[in-house]
C-alpha cells in the first residue's frame, strides 16, 4: 500500500528515468508560445527594480525554448533591463539544464541542477517562474467523510480510503471542502513556494503557471465521480494532478487569475487560447486565418470567439 503522493512519486521517477533526454519533447505546454513568453518579458520589464542586477529563476526548464523566447522578448521590451538580467536555468536533471543552456548563447545565464525544493541554492531572486511544474510534484489526495478526513492510497491496481493524519492548515482547509470529493493538497508544492518566497530580493515576486482550480465552486460543478476521475491523469506513465491554487493562496498569500487574462493584460490585446498542434494564444486575425485548421481540430469558431471555451490554466503571483 502507498499513499497517492508515493504512487505519483514512484510513477514519475520511473517515467523520467525511462525517457532520458527525450522527456523534454514529451509535453505539450505553453512554453513554446511566443505570446506567452512575450507577456512574461513585458511584465518583467515593467516591474523590475530600476537599479541593480536582476536575477530570474526558471524552475523546471523543459527544453529551454521558453527561456530563449523570454530573453529575446526582454531585449525588445527594454534593452537596459535585459542587460542587467541574469537568467538561471534550474532543473533536477543535469541533462535538462545542459540542453536548455545550449540555446542561450549570447545571454547572461547560470545553471543549477537540483530539485525544486532545494531552495537554499537560490539567492537574490528578482523573479521565480515555474510553468506546469507543481502538477508534477508528489501531491497528497484527501477526501472528507463527514467530520473525518481520509487519505487516498493505492493498493495493487485500486485506490481506497484510509484514516488520514491531518494537522494545521491542511486540517482547517479540509473542513470547508465538499464531502466525497478527492482534494489534492500540494504540501510539497507549498514547501517549495515558501522556500522560494524567502529567497526573493526586495520587490521580487513568484509567477506560477499551471492547470488547476481556484475555489471549491469549481469542484461542485461536477458530480463527485466525474471530479474524482478527472482530478488526476496519466500520460505515458507520468502522473499529474490539478493544482489546488485555493490551498496555496490560503497558506502562501498571493493572487490568482486566468492565465489568459495575464497574457492579455501584459500585451494589451484580446486573445483566444487554442490548441492548434501546440498550446498558444491567437489574436482575432489569427483565429480567422486559421479557421479551417481550428475547425478540423474540433473547435466551433463561433463558440471560441464568443468566449465559450473555458480553460483551467491559471496564473498565481506571490510577492515578497
Amino acid at each position: 500500500m502507498e499513499t497517492f503522493a508515493e504512487f505519483q512519486r514512484r510513477r514519475n521517477s520511473g517515467f523520467y528515468s525511462s525517457k532520458g533526454g527525450r522527456i523534454y519533447s514529451s509535453f505539450r505546454t505553453f512554453a513554446h508560445s511566443l505570446k506567452f513568453a512575450e507577456a512574461n518579458a513585458v511584465e518583467f520589464a515593467r516591474r523590475a527594480p530600476r537599479k541593480g542586477k536582476l536575477r530570474v529563476y526558471e524552475i523546471g526548464v523543459g527544453d529551454g525554448k521558453f527561456a530563449l523566447n523570454f530573453l529575446r522578448a526582454l531585449r525588445k521590451a527594454d534593452e537596459k533591463v535585459a542587460e542587467r538580467t541574469t537568467y538561471i536555468l534550474w532543473d533536477f536533471s543535469e541533462k535538462g539544464v545542459e540542453l536548455a543552456s545550449g540555446k542561450l548563447e549570447g545571454f547572461d545565464f547560470e545553471t543549477v541542477a537540483a530539485p525544486a525544493w532545494d531552495w537554499k541554492k537560490m539567492r537574490g531572486a528578482t523573479c521565480v517562474k515555474c510553468s506546469e511544474l507543481l502538477d508534477d510534484l508528489p501531491t497528497r489526495m484527501l477526501v472528507r467523510r463527514g467530520m473525518h478526513v481520509m487519505e487516498i492510497v493505492r493498493e495493487g491496481d485500486e485506490f481506497r480510503e484510509v484514516d488520514a493524519r491531518v494537522e494545521g492548515e491542511t486540517a482547517l482547509f479540509m473542513e470547508g471542502m465538499p464531502e466525497g470529493y478527492w482534494v489534492p493538497v500540494p504540501e510539497i508544492g507549498l514547501e517549495c513556494i515558501l522556500g522560494w518566497k524567502g529567497k526573493l530580493a526586495p520587490g521580487g515576486w513568484i509567477d506560477i503557471f499551471d492547470y488547476g482550480f481556484a475555489d471549491a465552486e469549481g469542484m461542485r460543478m461536477l458530480p463527485r465521480n466525474g471530479w474524482n476521475a478527472s482530478i488526476w491523469r496519466e500520460f505515458s506513465g507520468q502522473v499529474t494532478v490539478d493544482v489546488n491554487f485555493q490551498f496555496l493562496k490560503r497558506c502562501a498569500g498571493g493572487r490568482i487569475e486566468a492565465q489568459k487574462d495575464y497574457v492579455e493584460r501584459a500585451l494589451g490585446k484580446d486573445l483566444w487560447e487554442v490548441d492548434a498542434g501546440k498550446l498558444d494564444y491567437y489574436s482575432y486575425e489569427e483565429v480567422k486565418k486559421n479557421w479551417k485548421k481550428l475547425e478540423a481540430g474540433g473547435y466551433d469558431i463561433n463558440i471560441l470567439l464568443s468566449g465559450g471555451e473555458s480553460s483551467d490554466y491559471l496564473h498565481m503571483e506571490i510577492s515578497k
